[in-house]
Order: C-alpha cells, then sequence, then structure tokens
C-alpha cells in the first residue's frame, strides 16, 4: 500500500475543494497529497512549485496543455481530475492509486518473470498508446512512474514533464538522468519515440531488477545510453525482440505504442524500420538477430551500438574553462519563468560551496563535431572534472572567483589524450540540477556545454 506521512506544519490543509490527508512523496515538482475530494473519495493532489508555472503567456500555455493531459483515456494511467494553476499554490489532481511504485515493487519483491512481466509490459504499453493519442507525450516515464495498485500497472506523472518543459527559456533535457533518451542527451526534442524508449528501459528493469545501461557513475550510464548497448538480462523471446526494436538509438527506428502493444497481444515482434550495425562484441544484439533470423522473418533489430569512432572523434573535445553559475532557484527539472529570477550573489564563497559540494554528473555537447560525451565535476576541498567518451580526460578544478553569482573555476592539472586546461561556468537551476560551460585555455569561446544532475 501506499506509504503516508503526515502533513508537515507548513503544508496547507486544504486546496481548493480537497481536503489534505497526509502526504505521499515530495520530489523536484513539488509534493503529493493524499486528499479527500467533495464526493468524498480519495484522490492524490500535486502541489507544484509556483516558480515552475511562470506568469503571463506562460501560465496560459501551461492551462492548455493540462487540457490535453485531462483527455487521455483512463486506460492503465491514473487520470487528471482537476487542476487548479492561479495564484502561489498551483496544484493538479489526479485518481488516486493505492499501490507502491514498480521501482519499490522489484525492490522489495525482486524482478518480475512470465505471466506477472507481460502484464507490466501490456499495461504500461496500453497507457502509453491512451497518452499518445492524446496528443501527450510523457517525457518522464520509469519505474518510479508506474504504480502497481490492486488493478494492475498505471502510469502517472504523464505529459508533467512536459508540461513544465513548456515554461522553461533554459536548456537541457528534462526528465530523470538515467531514464533520458539519446535524442535528449543530444539536445534534441523529445517525441512518443522517446517515451518507447523509456518503456524498454523499464520493462528490462522489471525482468532483472537492474538498469540495461546500468554503469557506476551517472555520466558512465549517460555514455553507454548513447554509445553502448544494452543488457537485457533474462528478457526472451518476441519480448525481448520488441524491447530490442525500441532501444533503437534513432526516434524514426522505434515502433510506436499502439504497434508495439499490438504485438505483445500478438506474440510476435515489433516490426523496425531500419537495420543498425551491430559492434563485434555486441552479443545480446548478435543474439535478437540470430532469433529473428530463426523466425524465417528477414528482419534485422537496430540496437543502441557501441560507436568505436566516436572515442576517436572526441578525443579532440576537450577542456576548458568551466563557469557555474548559481540563478533564482530557476526550476526544478529543467523548468523555470522567464521572468523572475537573474542571477543572485552568494554570502561569500563558503556559502556556494557548501550549497554545491558533491558529485555532479550528465553529459556536455561538442558543437563543431556534433558529438555527445559524460562529463563528471566533483565539488569539495580537492574539486576535479572528468570528460570525454569514456572519461579519460581529467583535471583539478580551483575555486578563483564569484561574479554576479557565476561561480568560476580554473581547470588545470589536465591529464590524457588531447586533453586541455582552460576555464570552467556551472549554473545551478536548483539543488539538484545544472548546466555547464566550458571554455579552452586561451580561446576565450565556448568549446562544450552540459547538463548536470546532482548526485545522492
Amino acid at each position: 500500500m501506499s506509504r503516508l506521512s503526515p502533513l508537515r506544519p507548513e503544508d496547507p490543509r486544504r486546496l481548493g475543494d480537497y481536503l489534505l490527508d497526509g502526504r505521499l512523496g515530495a520530489g523536484g515538482q513539488g509534493v503529493v497529497f493524499l486528499a479527500t475530494g467533495p464526493g468524498g473519495s480519495p484522490v492524490a493532489v500535486k502541489l507544484l512549485h509556483a516558480r515552475l508555472i511562470g506568469g503571463g503567456s506562460e501560465r496560459r500555455r501551461f492551462i492548455g496543455e493540462i487540457e490535453a493531459v485531462r483527455r487521455v483515456a483512463p486506460f492503465c494511467t491514473a487520470q487528471v481530475l482537476d487542476a487548479d494553476l492561479d495564484g502561489d499554490r498551483p496544484y493538479i489532481v489526479s485518481e488516486y492509486v493505492d499501490g507502491v511504485s514498480l521501482q519499490e515493487n522489484v525492490t522489495a519483491n525482486g524482478p518480475r518473470s512470465d505471466g506477472a512481466l507481460d502484464r507490466i509490459a501490456v499495461g504500461t504499453a496500453t497507457a502509453l498508446a491512451a497518452i499518445h493519442r492524446a496528443g501527450v507525450v510523457h517525457r518522464d516515464f520509469k519505474p518510479g512512474n508506474v504504480l502497481i495498485g490492486a488493478d494492475g500497472p498505471r502510469v502517472i506523472d504523464f505529459g508533467i514533464s512536459r508540461l513544465l518543459d513548456a515554461t522553461t527559456t533554459t536548456g537541457g533535457p528534462v526528465g530523470t538522468p538515467a531514464y533520458l533518451t539519446p535524442e535528449q542527451l543530444r539536445g534534441e526534442p523529445a517525441g512518443p519515440a522517446g517515451d518507447m524508449f523509456s518503456w524498454a528501459l523499464t520493462v528490462a528493469y522489471a525482468a532483472s531488477g537492474r538498469h540495461a545501461f546500468a554503469a557506476d557513475t551517472y555520466a558512465a550510464t549517460m555514455g553507454r545510453i548513447l554509445y553502448g548497448t544494452p543488457d537485457l538480462g533474462p528478457l526472451a523471446g518476441s519480448l525481448r525482440e520488441i524491447v530490442i526494436a525500441c532501444l533503437a538509438s534513432e526516434p524514426r527506428d522505434r515502433p510506436g505504442a499502439e504497434e508495439v502493444l499490438s504485438r505483445l497481444l500478438d506474440g510476435g515482434p515489433a516490426a523496425a524500420a531500419t537495420t543498425a550495425p551491430v559492434a563485434a562484441s555486441d552479443e545480446t544484439g548478435e543474439r535478437a538477430i540470430r532469433e529473428a533470423k530463426g523466425t524465417g522473418r528477414r528482419r534485422r533489430w537496430p540496437v543502441a551500438v557501441a560507436v568505436v569512432a566516436a572515442a576517436a572523434a572526441l578525443a579532440t573535445v576537450a577542456g576548458g574553462a568551466v563557469f557555474l553559475t548559481t540563478r533564482d532557484d530557476a526550476a526544478v527539472g529543467g523548468g523555470g519563468g522567464g521572468g523572475g529570477g537573474g542571477a543572485v550573489a552568494r554570502e561569500s564563497d563558503e556559502v556556494a560551496k557548501r550549497d554545491l559540494d558533491g558529485m555532479w554528473t550528465g553529459v556536455a555537447r561538442y558543437p563543431e563535431a556534433a558529438r555527445t560525451f559524460p562529463l563528471e565535476i566533483y565539488l569539495s576541498g580537492s574539486s576535479r572534472m572528468r570528460w570525454g567518451a569514456d572519461l579519460h580526460c581529467e583535471g583539478r578544478l580551483t575555486r578563483e572567483r564569484e561574479k554576479e553569482g557565476d561561480l568560476i573555476l580554473r581547470l588545470d592539472r589536465v591529464t590524457g589524450k588531447s586533453c586541455y586546461p582552460g576555464s570552467v561556468v556551472f549554473r545551478p537551476k536548483d539543488d539538484r540540477s545544472a548546466t555547464v560551460d566550458v571554455i579552452k585555455s586561451g580561446n576565450g569561446e565556448i568549446a562544450y556545454s552540459g547538463t548536470l544532475a546532482r548526485g545522492p
């Protein structure tokens, strides 16, 4: 059952017509409460951070988008019932599902298999088909956003990340770092095909209890999403083939939700538009292709493959200056208003140091080579930075000064082939996410930029 904690002193007791009974959880977007509706039925109320909604045209656009979310058919979803985005306490009301997330369920009870796994795959694909048919994109599909209720899996928070992204004036991908898609990591728009990539990762997690691109750090995981091959563990048969098809690097090569659902119900493989090369070391992809060939079908499934040439190309991407810029607590998960805010000067370097200390991991984009690569920044008494296709570049970061809220660091003592020193700007959008610009020494221009998430 859902875990309910008491209301805190700062929590409201009522939002509109909804009487709040307790907390169900909290995240970057806001706090979720269990509430009693006007008819006495339980509902879930998400109180959003007001700064995420913005004002003026941004608020009107948000209101228009929420109407699309409310049109999603209630097939395997927690339906959005109501919303009030006016004032300083905007909230969204959805159907209450008494259950725990798929992530919590797998952690407590172990991976799913056989019919239990098939029900997860079919239920979530049904939900995405309904969501996409309404013209909505989830953009943050993951095991934590699938609730296991008494009547089966229910998808929640669909469209919320898209709504928040509609208000942002700062760049960067929206969603949970480990479940971002290749196109989001490349700085490209995310559409329904991105949800299918995340769906495949979620099904693989349900079957194995681990992320298909798992690595030691967020940055390494993102590098594997971009250039690596998935570890699909015990997945077998047609479900394995469908998951592989949905993990194609290019969005156009992935089947849509309705096609996936049809193939799941038929027990057959999802069709894929094109053939992708398979690295010699990609045993998972080769085995899937052999299985497909064994059926007599003339298909080869696209998979996320290792791109060996990328490492050589990215070897030229190196160092520079990193500037960390502190904005006015702008937005969670890439949101933010267009008007309020600006840079906020810290009282002292010690305050900035305390606020920003820890591991920040993500991806950077090198425009000249049209390449993306992992990036790690560790801020502490002895700060350092690692970057490159396989994080082969490493250097020391020294805090130099703050400038109108920007924390400016010097990057030196750099090691690694074709890795260069310089200067580095890190722009925290809140206490969990940030952007960064890197300037190569002697150049004065931004060599590459990245988006980062703060590690646990």
